[in-house]
């Protein structure tokens, strides 16, 4: 007897999609075969009509806790994340505190186990090099190391960020140790500076509008990456080239993977690189938040790079911040980014349905190839059997039109309202319970665990 049956899908295998069903016992794939009337299981879900991909992982999360959980938490973010489909999350590192010693680390480990509805691994930050805490945070079970490369006075004045190129390649040297790859978010100040002069130039008022697309343009990114991918080659560390989105950017990761001198592996979010919004929809008020979008990246060469394997993966850089935090008339005092994990499963199957990419491509940049680089391979990242049953079941063909009734994430903003979409999640499994079911969460705070790289 299974404890649940899922039958008559496509199912996703090593060898493409295949009609197939998957038995799952307790927290584990029992079984994946031709269907067979003979097997009884407690639960059954018919996903007849339906994908039923391994489950999305979202490599690119900002949770907020510790520390800024008025924007977000983890129990509030991870059922936004179930919402559309996301079985596990990598949170990022502007936490307060940032998780750069063993012990602010554990501190978001026990947040998790506390109160997170899926799976999660929270990254670390290696800039506490010097006290030699960076070998001892691979220990813990970080899956990779992330840090900012900025010296914004805000919102990123914390010891996440840096833009002192020494400590930059320190810290690469000491995650070189490890093994472990390490991402850093690449920026430019004297861009950062030229975009106000650009406004004030032109004699236009400074607002998000007329600043923010002056912002993270090619010149920028590119030029910064450059630097760190020099800086990692000389460290020898495995670099993760983090934000891929502009063309010179992406030109620059086919040409780090073809010199072969350091493993490399490159992703682009869905927000702000792909999916950028101009305003942000306040259901409480019924009013839109004009934030502007940074500098738009060539969509079709981008998406190219997707398919053709020089982007690795994708991420939501999901950014919750409250209504009050957006200041579209004091755009040097105002964070970038907004939430977006209640749509992204959502909106990746658009994405599909639109010809973007195939769903096959989408499985391997949203769950396969980051498991496999990142250590979770096969135990997540795969439907074969006897790893962890996490499923994202999907109507593709599913019209309809994105609302704002409910909304999980806690910032209660949507960047989508009223945007029509064709791929609908009907389904979020972790570790064979499931979290959502037709749109309705019911997962339990806690259900999640803390997933640690080379488990089986």
């Amino acid at each position: 007897m299974l404890d649940l049956l899922i039958k008559n899908g496509k199912v996703y295998t090593e060898d493409g999609f295949q009609d197939l069903d998957i038995g799952v016992v307790g927290e584990r794939i029992a079984l994946v075969g031709k269907p067979d009337a003979t097997i009884g299981a407690k639960t059954a879900i018919d996903a007849a009509g339906k994908a039923v991909l391994p489950g999305i992982i979202d490599w690119h999360t900002h949770m907020r806790e510790p520390g800024l959980t008025h924007k977000e938490d983890f129990q509030t973010g991870t059922a936004a994340a179930a919402a559309s489909g996301v079985t596990m999350v990598c949170t990022q590192v502007n936490t307060d505190p940032v998780p750069d010693t063993v012990e602010h680390y554990r501190l978001q480990v026990e947040l998790g186990e506390q109160k997170s509805l899926i799976d999660f691994n929270p990254l670390a930050c290696p800039l506490a090099y010097e006290g030699g805490w960076v070998p001892k945070l691979a220990e813990q079970g970080a899956a990779w190391f992330k840090f900012f490369q900025k010296c914004a006075a805000y919102p990123y004045s914390t010891p996440a960020s840096t833009s002192d190129t020494v400590r930059i390649l320190k810290a690469f040297q000491a995650v070189a140790a490890t093994g472990k790859f390490v991402a850093v978010h690449p920026w430019d100040h004297f861009f950062w500076d030229e975009a106000v002069r650009i406004v004030e130039n032109a004699e236009l008022p400074m607002t998000l509008k007329n600043w923010r697309h002056h912002t993270y343009t090619d010149a920028e990114m590119t030029g910064a990456a450059y630097q760190l991918y020099y800086l990692a080659k000389t460290a020898g560390v495995r670099w993760y080239a983090l934000h891929a989105w502009h063309r010179g950017y992406i030109d620059l990761v086919r040409l780090a993977k073809a010199e072969g001198k350091i493993d490399v592996i490159a992703s682009v979010e869905m927000m702000p690189s792909i999916d950028a919004a101009d305003d942000i929809y306040d259901p409480a008020n019924d009013t839109w938040i004009p934030v502007g979008h940074d500098a738009a990246p060539d969509a079709d060469y981008l998406w190219a790079a997707v398919r053709d394997g020089t982007i690795d993966l994708l991420g939501s850089d999901h950014a919750p911040h409250t209504r009050d935090e957006y200041r579209p008339d004091d755009p040097l005092h105002t964070p970038a980014g907004y939430g977006m994990l209640d749509w992204y499963g959502h909106l990746l199957l658009d994405y599909v349905n639109k010809g973007r990419l195939s769903l096959e491509r989408l499985v391997e940049v949203s769950s396969v190839n980051g498991a496999k680089a990142f250590g979770f391979y096969p135990r997540k990242g795969s439907n074969i059997p006897g790893t962890d049953a996490d499923f994202t079941i999907c109507d593709m063909d599913k019209e309809w039109t994105i609302d704002s009734k409910k909304i999980y994430s806690k910032c209660q903003l949507s960047p989508y309202h009223g945007r029509k979409v064709k791929g609908l999640v009907t389904h979020t499994i972790v570790r064979g319970s499931v979290i959502m079911q037709d749109g309705e969460v019911t997962g339990s705070p806690g259900f999640g665990k803390f997933i640690v790289p080379g488990e089986i």
